[in-house]
């Protein structure tokens, strides 16, 4: 036996219609559709509305009773979850990040700061973690000079560079 839902909503049809045309999320404009659609009595069971709107019947029943309970600033609160939590402390991001600006006290691989963050902080994090955070999250590139021959003249090196340019010039020109 289908019952005719008893529900009293205080908003008039045309402040519900404006407030339909303001939603900007499928899900706050069938919610609104809802009261709406009780209000004008278009449709007056549950189930009825619920086949018009494409939700199920129980989800209606949830926001109206959430409508009963907070009134319409409730129904069309927006809840955000809080999502997962990071596995590397906010502190141990905060010196990381000090110690990646700085040349002289940073570090030369990221295996150096997986074994650092498990020492100091006791986080057991996979290398790709590590990795992930430094280079995506905290935009830092582990930046080590690469190795220079002892045997190398440095005087040797700056004028084989500038006759390499000068007569590269007169080729070209």
């Amino acid at each position: 036996m289908v019952r005719v839902c008893q529900l009293n909503i205080k908003e008039t049809g045309e402040e519900l219609h404006t407030l339909l045309n303001q939603q900007k999320t499928a899900i706050g404009f069938q919610k609104v559709q809802t009261l709406y659609l009780f209000k004008t009595g278009q449709l007056k069971t549950i189930k009825d509305i619920a086949v018009a709107i494409g939700s199920h019947r129980v989800t209606v029943q949830n926001w109206l009773h959430k409508y009963r309970q907070a009134g319409i600033l409730g129904l069309l609160e927006v809840r955000h979850g809080g999502g997962r939590q990071k596995i590397i402390p906010p502190e141990a991001i905060a010196v990381l990040e000090e110690r990646l600006k700085d040349p002289n006290n940073g570090f030369k691989s990221y295996g150096e700061i997986h074994k650092w963050l498990q020492e100091f902080y006791g986080v057991k994090v996979d290398y790709k973690t590590v990795y992930a955070t430094v280079r995506y999250q905290l935009k830092a590139k582990l930046k080590v000079p690469r190795r220079q021959s002892v045997k190398k003249d440095s005087q040797l090196a700056i004028s084989f560079k500038k006759n390499c340019l000068s007569s590269s010039k007169s080729f070209n020109g």
